[in-house]
């Protein structure tokens, strides 16, 4: 399947299930979840632009086995007739790593799940989906490209996994089987203003959060699902917690 007839349900999230058996159960999550696999039932019919990409969609099928994958989408990687058109950019902290991104993000999200807590350092992480193929590096200065597999628990490429600078060692996106998840925190606009389309649509493992939004004098008129979206909104009104 090609990148400008592939579909996917922009909700891809690349972490893994519990291996330590020390962990506490709420960290059973298994991701990434089917929407990130257009084959899977419950696929949405979100379609990715032609941003000049011919081929499979890289890494497509997950794991290590996608031969030269640094000149692929989301990395280096050339657009044929020129149609991938930058309209988004973003660097790591100390500049080694930088992105361009075409178009503007397919979803964006509010994830309160326990892994996104650990991994961050944060009580929610606050994630842009784009399309892998809407994703291409432009910088990697000093090899500062690092790769963190949640399956293996590794710092090795295999897919999903987490990418971030070796340098600074700030995280810059999520890379799943079709799509990737950006830091809205690591973009760089032009007003230095949030744009519509980054801000978040929903809260997602919003059972598992630590720090409640009304605590921190925030109301919140998103949804809120106790897992993934299929499992439904948490009726707010018979929860403990707010």
């Amino acid at each position: 399947m090609s990148a400008t007839d592939g579909y996917v349900k922009p909700n891809a999230h690349p972490e893994a299930p519990k291996t330590n058996p020390r962990e506490p159960e709420h960290s059973d999550i298994y991701h990434p979840p089917p929407e990130d696999d257009p084959s899977k039932a419950g696929a949405s019919k979100t379609q990715f632009p032609d941003t000049g990409w011919k081929g499979p969609i890289p890494s497509q099928s997950g794991r290590d086995k996608e031969q030269d994958f640094m000149n692929k989408p989301p990395y280096f990687w050339k657009s044929e007739g020129d149609k991938f058109k930058r309209k988004h950019f973003s660097r790591c902290w100390c500049g080694n790593v930088e992105f361009e991104f075409h178009g503007d993000p397919l979803d964006a999200k509010h994830c309160h799940c326990k892994q996104c807590q650990h991994l961050h350092g944060a009580p929610f992480q606050w994630a842009v989906i784009f399309p892998k193929t809407s994703v291409r590096m432009i910088s990697n200065k000093n090899d500062s490209l690092h790769f963190f597999s949640t399956q293996r628990r590794q710092g090795i490429h295999d897919v999903p996994c987490k990418v971030s600078c070796n340098e600074c060692r700030s995280p810059v996106f999520d890379e799943g089987r079709n799509t990737v998840l950006a830091y809205p925190s690591s973009f760089k606009f032009p007003d230095g203003k949030v744009p519509t389309d980054f801000q978040p649509t929903a809260h997602i493992f919003y059972s598992q959060r630590t720090v409640a939004l009304n605590m921190c004098g925030i109301i919140s008129t998103m949804p809120k699902y106790k897992g993934k979206h299929e499992e439904g909104p948490i009726d707010m009104r018979n929860d403990d917690k707010t």
